[in-house]
């Protein structure tokens, strides 16, 4: 039995001082096949626009962010696995849970929802 999970590719960090990148380009689409250390998108950092490689081979089953958005480091922002493959709900549920409202001082803001 030979187990398949998707992998999800994370924001990498580009440097010491890194908290976040901004996707600027997908250079892959949905359903677009990959190999390992492809080219898949351009993102910018605070001192220059790099481009990233694919963590692994396969195929890109769901692109967790949109060009512009800004990442932070470490969180997911897109899935590659095998065509036809059941994305983990924990893939998207992760990126919906880490959508915190920010002030400007970077404090995290209490949302009192019964209002």
């Amino acid at each position: 039995v030979r187990w398949i999970l998707a992998t999800p590719l994370k924001m990498p960090q580009m440097g010491y001082d890194m908290e976040e990148g901004t996707l600027v380009r997908w250079l892959k689409a949905e359903g677009d096949v990959v190999t390992l250390g492809e080219l898949i998108a351009e993102i910018e950092t605070d001192k220059a626009v790099v481009e990233i490689e694919a963590n692994t081979s396969g195929t890109v089953l769901k692109l967790l962010v949109g060009e512009g958005t800004a990442v932070p480091v470490g969180e997911g922002i897109a899935v590659i696995g095998e065509p036809g493959e059941d994305i983990d709900a924990e893939f998207v549920d992760a990126k919906e849970e880490s959508d915190i409202v920010i002030g400007e001082n970077n404090d995290k803001v209490s949302v009192d929802s019964t209002e």
